[in-house]
C-alpha cells in the first residue's frame, strides 16, 4: 500500500510560524549562552553550554528542514525520525549542563528559558513521532 501523501506532509512539515518563532528562541539562547553572566566552579563549562546550544541550533534547523528532496514518503519519515531522535539527544545534553551552572545574574532567566523553549519542543517532537510511527506501521502491517 502506498503512503497518505497528505498524511506524510503533515506529520514532516514544520509551519513557518512555529519554524520562525523556534528560530527566534533559539538565537535568544545562544545570546543568553554567550553574553549572560554565568558562572560554575567548573572550568570550561561556558564554553562547553556554547558548544551544545550551536548543536542544538544545528539539530533543530535539521528538524524543521524540507524533506521533499527525499524520493520516497518512507525515507522521509525516517529522515524525519533520525533528526528528531538526534534532537533529543542534544535537548538532554543542553538541559544536563545547564544544571551544572551555580550563579550569575542571568541564570535564572536563562534556566527558565531553557526550560520553556525546550517543553514546548518536546510537545512537537513527540505528537509529530507518534504521527511518523503511526505512519510507518501503517504501512509494514498492511505489507505484512
Amino acid at each position: 500500500m502506498e503512503f497518505d501523501l497528505v498524511a506524510v506532509q503533515d506529520a514532516i512539515s514544520v509551519s513557518v510560524e512555529l519554524r520562525k518563532r523556534w528560530r527566534k528562541d533559539w538565537v535568544d539562547l545562544m545570546e543568553l549562552a554567550v553574553w549572560g553572566d554565568l558562572r560554575s566552579q567548573q572550568i570550561g563549562l561556558g564554553g562547553k553550554l556554547r558548544k551544545r546550544v550551536l548543536e542544538y541550533g544545528e539539530r533543530l534547523r535539521s528538524y524543521v528542514s524540507d524533506r521533499s528532496w527525499i524520493p520516497h514518503p518512507r525515507e522521509q519519515i525516517k529522515n524525519a525520525l533520525s533528526t528528531s531522535l538526534q534532537l533529543r539527544e542534544v535537548i538532554e545534553k543542553v538541559g544536563e549542563l545547564m544544571g551544572q551552572f551555580a550563579e550569575g545574574e542571568d541564570l535564572a532567566r536563562l534556566q527558565s528559558f531553557w526550560q520553556d523553549f525546550s517543553d514546548r519542543l518536546m510537545a512537537d517532537i513527540t505528537e509529530r513521532e507518534g504521527k511518523l510511527v503511526q505512519l510507518l506501521n501503517q504501512q509494514y502491517h498492511e505489507e505484512v
